[in-house]
């Protein structure tokens, strides 16, 4: 890794790994984002069945190096195993960041993602090294929508850690409010999620209007989040009444289960496709070639697959919750109420029959310089600049 570069440590509490392939794919694109600009390492650990108390994972890519420590899984609940827990966690940070100074010789700041709980080795770095850190968050454990609880032990390391950074970058302002509200009290700067824009991108904005309208959902497919019923039941009522319209329900969840769903509601096959998970660039081509991209959640923060739409150049129609109103104005979406089913239905067919009135390369210029990898790598560097200069 070059020398005239800032070496920030990207220590996240998730992080793509072999027992959660997918889990904080979007912290991985934030520091791809960096590395183009920083030599950025990355470390994560997780537990695991597994013979070795510590195995380290190590690759390498650009200005990338990513760690990822798995540890010998602790069975038991009692004090004396969540303390072993506790001590194992930490000399499993303690392993992979000296891994990592093998390779790089000092860290100038400690990029943590998510608060808890890897701020805790945050917090020691400050502690013991002097290492600076700033804060990206991305939990919806903070919203009032979530029904995660934080126990009164976390919530007192949550609010010591924020309170040490020397900057809070929530994605959205919204959830620096709700951690706000929560007591995680420091200074707050919004930096969003990241797309790769050499993989999502713009079609010519030249083709002609189609006759069938395709409109499209990607998601974990789980109800209680992304109400995929309410979204079924809209369906219903819409193919009963057009016949020019195709929607394609898409993700990593449980799409059988909804299948046999759109078979009960006697939806027709050529109205509605489920396909399963998809990779990026599968994704991005399903994106290009929509005319419209769906989200009905109930809850949300800042949407990756949002962002990825818009730079693409596909309106989106989404519920207004979390910030999602940050991300939406008239010339690229429209906003609805969370669960109103009815409100789904009419401002489908509205959008749709005014599809051809979004100007898709204008949508996907604004996105890229909102979320593109250039955008938001800056804007990091600017923030690492000024807390060291401080």
């Amino acid at each position: 890794m070059t020398d005239n570069k800032l070496n920030i440590l990207f220590l996240a509490s998730w992080y793509p790994n072999k027992v959660f392939p997918k889990n904080g794919n979007f912290i991985q694109e934030h520091a791809k984002a960096v590395s183009g600009l920083c030599n950025v390492a990355s470390l994560h650990i997780i537990s695991k069945d597994q013979e070795n108390k510590f195995d380290i994972e190590k690759s390498t890519t650009n200005n990338l190096l990513e760690i990822i420590v798995y540890y010998k899984k602790i069975k038991g609940n009692s004090p004396i195993h969540k303390y072993i827990k506790l001590k194992r966690r930490h000399e499993a940070h303690l392993k992979g960041y000296h891994e990592i100074l093998n390779t790089i010789n000092k860290i100038d700041i400690t990029h943590l993602n998510v608060t808890y709980p890897a701020g805790l080795f945050a917090l020691y770095l400050k502690r013991r090294h002097n290492i600076p850190f700033v804060i990206t968050e991305h939990s919806t454990a903070y919203l009032p929508s979530s029904k995660h609880q934080f126990s009164k032990l976390e919530t007192k390391w949550i609010k010591e850690i924020g309170s040490n950074a020397s900057l809070i970058c929530p994605v959205s302002n919204d959830l620096a409010t709700n951690m706000k509200t929560f007591g995680v009290n420091n200074y707050y700067q919004v930096v969003p999620n990241v797309v790769n824009s050499e993989v999502f991108y713009a079609l010519a904005d030249n083709k002609e209007e189609a006759k069938t309208k395709k409109i499209l959902h990607i998601s974990n497919l789980k109800d209680e989040h992304k109400n995929i019923s309410g979204i079924l039941n809209t369906i219903k009522r819409l193919c009963l009444k057009r016949t020019d319209l195709e929607f394609t329900i898409a993700g990593d969840g449980d799409i059988d289960y909804w299948k046999k769903e759109a078979e009960q509601l006697k939806i027709p096959s050529f109205v509605v496709k489920f396909e399963g998970e998809k990779n990026p660039t599968e994704v991005a081509e399903m994106m290009r070639n929509t005319d419209l991209f769906l989200l009905f959640s109930n809850y949300e923060n800042l949407p990756c697959v949002i962002s990825e739409s818009l730079i693409c150049g596909t309106p989106v129609l989404s519920t207004n919750v979390g910030g999602i109103n940050e991300m939406l104005t008239n010339d690229n979406g429209m906003l609805i109420e969370k669960g109103n089913e009815e409100q789904l239905e009419s401002t489908i067919e509205l959008m749709l029959d005014k599809i051809g009135t979004y100007n898709r390369t204008q949508i996907s210029d604004t996105a890229k310089k909102a979320y593109s990898y250039t955008s938001v790598g800056e804007e990091f560097l600017t923030i690492y600049k000024t807390i060291l200069s401080n």
